[in-house]
């Protein structure tokens, strides 16, 4: 850790209690806070003194460099509203807490961001078509140059923050603080280029790359608003963890076919866990409850455990199994399978049943045909089906 992390660890620690517990809800919302307060004030001042620069210099693109500071405030003080309303309780009309009013943020400042753009876009246009003297100071770049450490000093502040708790709204709000120095570099090049060689209209040029740039982080910062508020995939990491906590329980084989839906500070999550048909009914229902007790203590939220029997691996089913698996050869979509099962159709006669995982880039509209042409080839594969039952485990599932 560097020595400006550690001092920004410190000043944090200040001001958040129990710092440390970072899976807490009330924990995750004093980062919140904090990042958003201190953005706010440190992006007020600056906006403040760029706004008089710039109009004292009657420059375009230092009064454009003020206002996407203001958009970095306007950020800012939606980060503090999300966070207020996600450490609001559940009501009976939310069950689920206010957790995404965290993703909401993003998706309004890429609004902000897309007509604040245009403004500038449309005086910038005006100064490169009809440019006027820019009122120049040798001081001016100076104080420009002054912002831009204040400003990578808070971007620092605010991203050891946002990556303490792995909150993309904080984060998002930390990589703004970081583009406003390549910003400000490209506005002060400006500056001078068009003072020293005489060509106001540079001042407008600098607007209009200012302006393109808010374009492009309205579009980006909405993307990333929008996909978790449509239904994000869970990382790998958080799979990882669940299935490693899942097997943890004594009694549970392997799992399979996790769905997890994340509202922010809480998680609900159902899951398929293969218990041996040898405990009977009772016995793997209480596995179960024992596996969702483990889950709800580490992740907090709702979970729910299906219990899936595995058979006995007795030489005539894993006889067939191995047919099976030559079958599966000639589908090159197929990635895996479980719930293999065997079930009697008749005293000739058997119904092989079996959950099928596919490629992540095989499209659902493909499932049923792949379901059905894996039926012919089993059929022709394995002796004495009567019928197969295949069900293709959907994307949301993992």
């Amino acid at each position: 850790m560097s020595i400006l992390n550690r001092l920004n660890t410190r000043l944090a620690n200040i001001f958040i209690k129990n710092f440390d517990n970072t899976d807490n809800k009330n924990v995750r919302v004093q980062y919140g806070l904090l990042a958003g307060w201190v953005s706010i004030v440190a992006i007020f001042l600056l906006f403040v003194v760029k706004l008089v620069l710039g109009l004292l210099a009657g420059s375009v693109s230092v009064v454009a460099n003020a206002f996407h500071l203001l958009s970095h405030l306007a950020n800012s003080v939606i980060l503090v509203v999300s966070f207020r309303m996600t450490a609001r309780p559940a009501t009976a009309k939310t069950p689920f807490g206010h957790g995404r009013m965290e993703h909401v943020a993003p998706l309004i400042m890429a609004i902000f961001l897309f007509v604040t753009g245009i403004k500038i876009g449309e005086t910038s246009v005006h100064q490169v078509l009809e440019p006027h003297e820019v009122h120049y100071w040798n001081a001016l770049p100076w104080i420009l140059l002054a912002t831009i450490i204040v400003k990578q000093w808070l971007a620092g502040f605010v991203r050891l923050l946002g990556k303490r708790v792995n909150s993309h709204a904080i984060i998002t709000n930390a990589a703004h603080h970081t583009i406003e120095a390549v910003i400000s570099l490209a506005v002060i090049a400006g500056l001078a280029a068009g003072h020293y060689f005489n060509h106001p209209e540079v001042d407008g040029y600098i607007g209009i790359l200012v302006s393109a740039w808010l374009f492009f982080l309205a579009f980006t910062h909405g993307r990333d608003a929008i996909v978790p508020l449509l239904g994000e995939a869970p990382s790998r990491e958080l799979l990882q963890k669940i299935r490693d906590a899942a097997k943890s329980t004594e009694g549970v084989e392997d799992v399979h076919e996790i769905i997890v839906h994340n509202y922010g500070s809480l998680y609900t999550i159902s899951l398929h866990v293969e218990i041996l048909e040898k405990y009977g009914p009772a016995e793997m229902h209480e596995i179960a409850e024992n596996c969702e007790g483990r889950l709800r203590k580490k992740f907090g939220g709702a979970v729910v455990c299906h219990t899936d029997p595995l058979i006995e691996k007795t030489p005539e089913v894993m006889a067939i199994e191995k047919q099976f698996k030559k079958a599966l050869e000639d589908f090159p979509q197929i990635v895996d399978y479980h719930d293999f099962r065997i079930v009697a159709a008749s005293p000739e006669k058997i119904v092989l049943v079996a959950d099928i995982d596919v490629r992540e880039d095989v499209p659902e509209s493909e499932f049923e045909e792949i379901a059905k042409d894996l039926e012919k080839q089993a059929i022709e594969k394995v002796q004495n089906i009567e019928y197969c039952q295949f069900y293709i485990t959907p994307k949301y599932a993992y």
